[in-house]
């Protein structure tokens, strides 16, 4: 019996059209259809004794005394009309296929940036050297994605179902609002740092809440949140293309740029590490900025050598 023939006597059954013979029809192909597939049809013998219960109380005026086993097929009908396609599958033994969620991964290199957008219309601006974990759609009471590295988040809003960023140690939650997640691995911090909206922060031992020009930091030795106030457009600098330095040591400098640009440093004398810079680049191409460093601190010296290292010489004086 095709879809469509089924389909039309049991609309003639429920508007009280069906001849005999149909309706004989009906209930031969309702019962195999459940004494198959009662699973199916129905949860569990709580919900057949549910179906039972208002099939009699719906049904007022029924063209003739239904048989006890009747009110099965009944409900069957019910079931199939309100899903003829699924109960189709079943008796022909077809099973739907559910797509199974997919992971994916997004990674970037030193020197690389990059901007997604996930399935819920969450906005990611990823940092160098950093990598997210995400599905491709969320389902369930929670969005959560997995970060190492650093990121720039701006949460599209749901109040139903928060949304949760895990770093290692550190869970950080919110409904919709927009922050910065630094949690390189070689850092022995996890910083969070509030744009717009509230951010909870929340390890095994203690939490925080964060509101906006808030920064928590997470210290992975001592496993212990902290809070302060800051300047949050110094550490959106870089989703923006800017590097800014502030009294910043050499040592610290040359990190930066390493995950900025994808390059290594190395040292002629190690004392030149602790001499200092302060300085702003926006969208600087790597020589523009080592010639400025160059000439802010005299006597310090520079040069590019094979396999993208870059060698520091010379002097240096604050």
């Amino acid at each position: 019996m095709t879809e469509k023939k089924i389909k039309g006597l049991m609309e003639k059954y429920l508007n009280g059209t069906i001849t005999k013979k149909e309706e004989s029809l009906l209930e031969r192909f309702d019962g195999r259809l459940l004494s198959k597939n009662h699973k199916d049809v129905f949860k569990d013998e709580r919900h057949r004794k549910q179906i039972e219960r208002q099939l009699s109380q719906n049904i007022s005026r029924p063209r003739k005394r239904i048989s006890p086993p009747k009110w099965a097929r009944v409900a069957a009908s019910i079931a199939l009309m309100a899903g003829v396609a699924y109960s189709v599958h079943i008796y022909t033994k077809v099973e739907e296929k559910v797509e199974p969620i997919v992971e994916m991964t997004k990674t970037t290199e030193w020197g690389q940036k990059l901007n997604l957008t996930l399935a819920d219309g969450t906005q990611i601006r990823l940092n160098s050297g950093s990598t997210i974990t995400y599905p491709d759609r969320f389902e369930g009471d929670v969005r959560e994605v997995v970060l190492e590295g650093e990121a720039f988040f701006d949460v599209a809003k749901n109040p139903d179902k928060p949304f949760v960023i895990r770093s290692g140690e550190v869970l950080t939650t919110v409904l919709g609002t927009s922050f910065n997640i630094n949690t390189y691995p070689d850092s022995q911090q996890i910083a969070v740092t509030v744009a717009s909206g509230k951010v909870k922060v929340a390890s095994h031992e203690n939490e925080i809440h964060l509101g906006p020009n808030e920064q928590g930091i997470f210290d992975k030795k001592t496993k212990t949140i902290s809070k302060k106030m800051t300047d949050i457009a110094t550490f959106l600098n870089w989703k923006d293309g800017i590097i800014h330095f502030e009294d910043t040591s050499v040592a610290q400098v040359t990190e930066s740029l390493e995950r900025w640009y994808g390059v290594t440093f190395v040292f002629e004398n190690e004392n030149l590490r602790n001499c200092h810079v302060t300085a702003t680049y926006k969208n600087e191409m790597l020589p523009a900025v080592m010639e400025s460093i160059a000439y802010a601190k005299k006597g310090l010296r520079y040069e590019f050598l094979e396999n993208d290292k870059i060698l520091i010489k010379g002097k240096c004086t604050d």
